[in-house]
């Protein structure tokens, strides 16, 4: 537990350090990474060996009706498990796309004036969610997507010309694909 506060302090303290100057293509990847390295994690109690993409999603999702960029991460995730990647695998090979999504999609919101409390629209609403005992088996809920970067949700909410940032290194400055 140690280990993973000083994590955070570090990753708090680069990120202050990082939203004074801009991000490189670099370190948007290093960002994206984490957080999809973090969510896979976080949704690994509903992996099962040999569990297919389906079961999967309905272990998680329940009723609920995830949005495409949420529905994104999620497939993302399962691509890690059933792979039997581990963290410093998803740190090498993740391409940052699936997450430029979900921060696209909370952005998008962002700037229409909605205000999102955890993210957890991205997979249905909370609503649905907490509903489904799968949904309730961990500390901080897998759908909880801010609870889930909390290490630098606050850092993003005073930063989102970063996070412009991010989504242009990732998608190539392409949003409209995503």
């Amino acid at each position: 537990m140690k280990k993973l506060l000083f994590a955070v302090a570090i990753q708090c303290c680069y990120f202050w350090g990082t939203a004074q100057s801009g991000i490189t293509a670099n370190e948007a990847k290093v960002i994206t990474a984490n957080v999809m390295a973090d969510f896979t994690k976080s949704v690994s109690f509903a992996y099962e060996k040999c569990t297919s993409l389906n079961e999967f999603k309905s272990k998680l999702y329940g009723k609920a009706r995830p949005t495409d960029a949420g529905d994104g991460m999620v497939e993302a995730a399962y691509l890690y498990l059933s792979g039997e990647k581990s963290r410093e695998d998803i740190l090498k090979e993740d391409d940052g796309v699936a997450v430029a999504r979900a921060f696209k999609y909370l952005y998008d919101q962002h700037k229409q004036g909605n205000v999102i409390a955890e993210g957890s629209e991205l997979f249905g609403g909370r609503d649905d969610l907490e509903n489904n005992p799968e949904a309730r088996a961990a500390d901080c809920k897998w759908y909880q997507f801010w609870c889930l970067v909390e290490n630098f949700a606050n850092w993003v909410v005073q930063n989102w010309p970063i996070i412009q940032q991010i989504l242009d290194y990732i998608t190539g400055g392409l949003l409209l694909t995503i």
